[in-house]
């Protein structure tokens, strides 16, 4: 077991994060080392990468996404929208498996589908060979009958209309079946999974156990030290599971008390050294990350580590764990911003040192500057 200070601990995660000096090297080695960039809301990713590169461009991305298909994005951990290393989306599919197929199941409930519905539009679906193909065009070729419009109508009167199609096309591509291409958001296209990956290989995954392990190696790494709870939410495994990778690292994995942080954090025992030689930051670090952004989300369940007043907590986070726009100061979210009509505006929890303003400045200025450019 290790002891360390908070200023310590921080220093060492926001330069892991490359929220500090250094910034990434490139793209792809900063998805790699985050284990993936959240895929939604649709500017988080090409923020979040632009908080950790210099002379990033969102083209950047779309061309490693689209062009070069070193990164896809699919639905993964906590069945939610990722964008990952190609040669890590085997074993991340393989980790997140049983998660997605629960909250397809219950969403196809929601929905008024059957399983008998959903594998015959599958069925079908998968039969043509016109690809890529738009959603519009796969649902001409498929039976009329297999093709409704699907609504419901909220507690509070809000009415949600989608369709078998669509539903399924989304089922498809989140069990790697199809994979999808976003290259002009406003019409996506589809194509079996191989027709743009003919490398990849679902089936030569390892298997759940030995996943779930891995994924969570890959989070301590990108954000040890942290709690069993954090690993639990960031991952979407169910306290078992968690439990079960959780000690099938136990050999790896050290104890960590970090002053002021209540509990015992885990942390890779080959990134033990590094912490505890890690200096505080010797001059402040401002960051303005986006919605959901890979380090608000990577503690969400143990959010008073830097969120001490329960009403701020809500200020940042939903119900549901989604993460406001936030204002980070060394590492402790500080307050939240927002981008409204080509401006940016700010707002902190607490007044701040009068020190600390040409700093805020600058960050929101590169920032502003991104964005009105996207």
């Amino acid at each position: 077991m290790i002891r360390t200070s908070q200023a310590q601990t921080a220093a060492f995660i926001l330069t892991k994060n490359y929220l500090a000096d250094p910034k990434a090297p490139h793209l792809l080695g900063l998805v790699n080392d985050l284990v993936a960039l959240p895929g939604e809301p649709a500017l988080t990713p090409f923020i979040a990468a632009s908080a950790r590169l210099t002379a990033f461009s969102p083209s950047h991305l779309l061309d490693a996404l689209y062009r070069q298909r070193t990164l896809i994005k699919s639905v993964l951990m906590r069945s939610a929208s990722a964008i990952v290393p190609v040669e890590c989306y085997p074993l991340l599919h393989a980790a997140t498996t049983r998660q997605r197929n629960q909250d397809f199941n219950s969403e196809f409930r929601l929905w008024g589908l059957d399983n008998s519905e959903v594998e015959a539009v599958e069925k079908e679906i998968l039969a043509g060979d016109d690809w890529p193909a738009t959603a519009e065009a796969i649902a001409s070729r498929l039976p009329p009958s297999l093709v409704r419009p699907l609504s419901q109508t909220s507690r509070g009167g809000r009415v949600s209309t989608t369709s078998t199609v669509a539903l399924v096309l989304r089922w498809l591509v989140a069990r790697g079946a199809l994979a999808m291409s976003q290259e002009n958001p406003a019409e996506p296209v589809y194509a079996p999974l191989h027709y743009w990956y003919p490398n990849l290989d679902l089936a030569a995954a390892p298997g759940e156990a030995e996943a779930q392990a891995a994924l969570v190696q890959a989070y301590l790494a990108a954000f040890g030290p942290a709690t069993e709870a954090d690993i639990s939410f960031w991952t979407g495994f169910g306290k078992s599971e968690t439990a079960r990778a959780v000690g099938a690292l136990a050999a790896k994995t050290t104890l960590t008390m970090v002053e002021g942080i209540p509990g015992m954090l885990l942390l890779l025992k080959e990134q033990t050294e590094i912490l505890t030689s890690t200096q505080p930051l010797s001059l402040p670090v401002i960051n303005f990350l986006p919605a959901d952004d890979p380090f608000t989300t990577a503690y969400r369940a143990s959010r008073s580590r830097y969120l001490a007043d329960p009403k701020q907590q809500r200020q940042v986070f939903s119900s549901t764990g989604a993460a406001e726009p936030a204002v980070v100061i060394n590492g402790q979210i500080s307050g939240t911003w927002q981008w409204i009509n080509n401006q940016l505006t700010w707002e902190l929890f607490a007044g701040v040192d009068p020190a600390l303003q040409p700093l805020f400045q600058v960050e929101a200025e590169r920032l502003a500057a991104f964005l009105g450019s996207t």
